[in-house]
């Protein structure tokens, strides 16, 4: 089966090498002149391991990274609100969230596509057209032909505006920034990750690197100025000044030009994913807020269960992108609504005092049993 990929991030390369493993020829298109990192940093959580385990690729992946032994939130001097054990945030086979620069991780994924799968860069999807038993892809640079078309051009996806222009954005009125400084952890902070929480802010870090420490900033808005690099920053060390003093360290130890600003926001939810022979994965599908750390790990489950799907049933794309739309759709609803909820409750009065409450009161057995089941690969 001829398949074509729109998109060359993490989603669309993870599916062409799960793809290329079932036995199908696979094709990527990618609109970027050079694939950019926005985020900075990634947490591969164990779902997401998996994959890249039966990919044959999780060794590399953590060799890169970080993994992570603890996840804590905690105050604003960084007192968590309840100690958590190792075990509880790992899942059945030992494996515990990895943190990763984003470049390395699609640095890697590029290396294993070998000469194998051609992946274009410079030519983005313009439209598509069907017809009985093949598609007729136009594209930036000339076309291309194919059997099934998998969009996994990301949130603001041109082949999802295409088959579901209905389709609409959902804002959280919240606004975030990311970035890396450039430091060493003191001992106490090089294998865990903290979220910091204040008054209507938020501040996440983990290392990611031996001298490297990923962060990310929440504060509620939708409005906020797009400053000058140093102003940004400036910005940035007045809003947490109140934090912990380690956090001002981070910011201090990040390069202004590299800081990066986006509104957070979601998908709203579509009834479907396919048309005929095309289908969304991934951002493109099903975007999420994010506040469960699951994004892109979605993305990468996703390419295991396209792969599978299609390998079941190659002379019925139709019926693969159905069971693949059943064995998803749970999971995927259960992750963009939890997160949703969980980041406007982060950021009200009463909804935070509620949520330290029971992230105090979960008991840990309940709450493995509950990241057990988020961390399976098995379908909801």
């Amino acid at each position: 089966m001829e398949i074509a990929i729109v998109g060359g991030g993490i989603t669309g390369l993870c599916t062409a090498l799960a793809l290329k493993k079932e036995g199908h020829s696979v094709q990527i298109f990618e609109k970027e002149e050079t694939l950019k990192p926005v985020g900075a940093g990634i947490w591969l959580q164990p779902n997401a391991l998996r994959v890249l385990d039966w990919l044959g690729l999780k060794e590399e992946v953590k060799r890169k990274g970080i993994e992570l032994r603890r996840m804590e939130i905690t105050d604003m001097m960084l007192r968590p609100y309840k100690a958590i054990k190792e075990k509880v945030v790992q899942d059945e086979e030992g494996n515990q969230t990895v943190a990763i620069h984003r470049a390395r991780l699609q640095s890697l994924l590029v290396a294993a596509l070998g000469s194998s799968i051609p992946f274009q860069t410079s030519n983005g999807y313009v439209s598509h057209k069907q017809t009985n038993s093949k598609i007729l892809v136009k594209m930036s640079r000339g076309e291309a032909v194919c059997d099934v078309l998998l969009g996994a051009d990301g949130i603001h996806s041109s082949l999802r505006r295409n088959l579901f222009p209905k389709a609409t954005l959902r804002s959280a009125n919240q606004m975030c920034w990311r970035g890396v400084a450039e430091m060493e952890l003191p001992t106490e902070y090089q294998s865990i990750s903290k979220e910091a929480w204040g008054k209507n802010l938020r501040f996440g870090f983990s290392p990611i690197g031996p001298k490297e420490v990923y962060w990310f900033a929440v504060a509620c808005g939708s409005q906020m100025p797009r400053l000058e690099p140093d102003l940004l920053k400036s910005m940035l060390l007045q809003k947490f000044s109140l934090f912990n003093p380690l956090i001002s360290k981070i910011l201090e130890a990040s390069p202004a030009h590299k800081i990066h600003q986006s509104l957070l926001q979601d998908l709203k939810r579509l009834p479907k994913w396919h048309s005929e022979r095309v289908c969304i994965i991934g951002d493109a599908a099903h975007a999420t807020t994010p506040n469960m750390g699951q994004g892109a790990c979605q993305g990468i489950e996703d390419a295991y269960f396209i792969s599978q799907c299609l390998g079941l049933h190659e002379k019925n794309p139709l019926e693969a992108f159905q069971d693949f739309e059943n064995m998803r759709r749970k999971k995927v609803d259960y992750v963009v609504n939890t997160s949703w909820r969980f980041g406007k409750l982060a950021h009200h009065r009463l909804g935070k005092k509620m949520l330290i409450c029971a992230i105090k009161a979960t008991p840990e057995p309940l709450l493995s049993k509950q990241l057990y089941k988020l961390y399976s690969l098995k379908p909801w």
